[in-house]
């Protein structure tokens, strides 16, 4: 009977267990970050080399970054001050020139004691970085490079004065290979938190391989995501080509992303109703919306306050007719504005962050706004550099929108689709992560693929409605007046008549005294 009991008990005790490690057992779905706190980067540069092959390299590395929503504060080192570092578990240095040394002592001293994880890039690799790593690096003057990372290579790089590895303790990722000696080095090493990159350059592989280093050196173990993302989508863009662009999309098997152009008046036009017919047919066919950061003009005032406002505006309005925005499309230079940060991108937890095309900022901050998801965009011209030794698309460390400006012609969407469906790339669906839009009491959220507005789900089986171009652009002048205008029409009418009848009968008078006088 004891022993009955106990088997009872033990029953009891392991079931409650086995459900436990059932549950630990399944794996989680790629969450965001949303409601934890983001990672605190400190980025330093000597310079931002302006007119060399360096040139736009803190740049990517903001943006890189940016993807595995951390919170960067940038800063040049001529600027850095005493103990800002410690307020940081992560610091990363890019030194840009290799002849003039840095002067800061505020600076060298506080690196010299920095105990958190430390990335080094480019020249002058400082001593106890050297000694942790093991390092012995050498300067080569010219020669062409390539680089082999994550399966991906890139031949025919031409180099310059750049920095390679010739020993080191840490363990190592990536090669670069050169052409005229045959040595091949490593592209970093890393040992304990501390790592080293001699070699960093913007538009060729050593982008995607620092990716690689970077997801490493911050403890990120999760696979990026790729998304194709279509932009540059207006009210007055082609529709109908939109509409197909989004059959042949669906067609392929491709989900993907369209970042729209706001409009902040006439949304009763109906241009404005066949821009929302679009975009609702858009997400009956796997497509998501983002919307895109408005158009900045140089000269024009610019005010953070009108700016929220507008946005929350026409969110409400994409809202209330079944269009879910899901993120914001924007320029990096954005995320780097107080205003802008607050009044333009504060509705969204999510953003694609394009590269910069022109910086007209209203209030510059050195700390980034950070979102939840904010994948790395490049376009697939860039992709298409690279080779790989068994035909396949290795996975991206972070992620990724593969970028396309809206297309001119059929012809260019096909080429495109083409090109996409061969690219061996996984293309994601957007909606399966956890987005967020809070705009005033209008909220828009996915989960698992599941979009809803306001808690509804949305319509995915929406029959797009034909909308009449017919339109009463001026109202027409109140009518309690007519009756008075054609009064006055007729008086006008009489007068004339008076007018003609005596003017005529003055002729006749006129010329009976004139045949009386000289006809007699």
């Amino acid at each position: 009977m004891g022993t009955r009991l106990r088997s009872i008990q033990a029953y009891k005790i392991s079931l409650p267990l086995l459900f436990l490690l059932v549950l630990l057992l399944i794996p989680l779905p790629h969450a965001s970050a949303a409601g934890s706190q983001p990672v605190k980067v400190l980025l330093l540069y000597d310079s931002l080399a302006k007119g060399t092959p360096r040139e736009g390299n803190v740049t990517v590395l903001q943006q890189l970054l940016a993807s595995y929503r951390t919170q960067v504060t940038v800063s040049s080192i001529d600027r850095y001050k005493q103990g800002t570092m410690q307020a940081y578990a992560n610091v990363i240095t890019v030194v840009n020139d290799g002849d003039i040394g840095i002067s800061n002592r505020a600076y060298l001293d506080d690196l010299s004691a920095y105990p958190g994880a430390y990335l080094h890039v480019g020249y002058q690799l400082p001593a106890q970085t050297r000694d942790k790593l093991s390092a012995v690096t050498e300067t080569v003057s010219r020669d062409t490079a390539e680089i082999a990372a994550d399966k991906r290579t890139q031949a025919d790089i031409p180099v310059r004065d750049i920095e390679v590895l010739t020993q080191t303790g840490g363990s190592t990722y990536g090669t670069i290979t050169l052409s005229g000696s045959g040595r091949k080095a490593p592209f970093s090493a890393e040992a304990g938190g501390t790592a080293y990159v001699p070699y960093f350059q913007k538009g060729n592989l050593s982008e995607l391989a620092m990716a690689s280093v970077l997801k490493k050196w911050l403890g990120i173990e999760e696979n990026g995501q790729a998304y194709v993302v279509l932009k540059e989508i207006y009210p007055f863009s082609d529709l109908n080509l939109l509409e197909e662009t989004a059959d042949r999309l669906y067609g392929a098997g491709i989900p993907f992303v369209i970042s729209i152009r706001p409009v902040f008046g006439n949304t009763d036009f109906p241009a404005m109703k066949r821009y929302e017919e679009a975009l609702k047919y858009v997400q009956t066919r796997n497509g998501s919306i983002l919307v895109n950061a408005p158009v900045v003009l140089d000269g024009v005032s610019r005010e953070g306050g009108t700016l929220r406002e507008k946005m929350n505006w026409f969110i409400a309005v994409l809202a209330k007719n079944g269009v879910a925005p899901l993120g914001v499309g924007t320029e990096m230079y954005w995320t780097y504005d107080k205003e802008y940060a607050k009044s333009g991108l504060g509705f969204f937890d999510s953003a694609v962050l394009f590269p910069d095309v022109k910086t007209l900022y209203i209030d510059p901050s050195d700390t980034s706004k950070p979102f939840a998801s904010a994948p790395y965009s490049m376009p697939m011209s860039f992709l298409r550099q690279f080779g790989a030794a068994d035909r396949s698309f290795p996975v991206f460390p972070m992620d990724t929108a593969v970028v396309y400006d809206f297309f001119g012609s059929k012809e260019e969407m096909e080429e495109a689709v083409g090109t996409l469906g061969s690219s061996g790339i996984p293309f994601a669906d957007y909606k399966s992560g956890s987005h967020e839009v809070k705009a005033g009491d209008t909220v828009v959220a996915s989960s698992r693929g599941t979009v809803t507005i306001n808690g509804s789900p949305v319509n995915t089986e929406y029959t797009p409605q034909k909308i009449s171009a017919d339109y009463e652009y001026e109202k027409k002048q109140q009518q309690s007046l007519a009756g008075a205008f054609s009064v006055q029409n007729r008086i006008f009418v009489i007068i004339i008549i008076v007018s003609l009848v005596v003017f005529g009968g003055l002729i006749v008078v006129g010329y009976r005294l004139y045949r009386k006088k000289y006809l007699k």
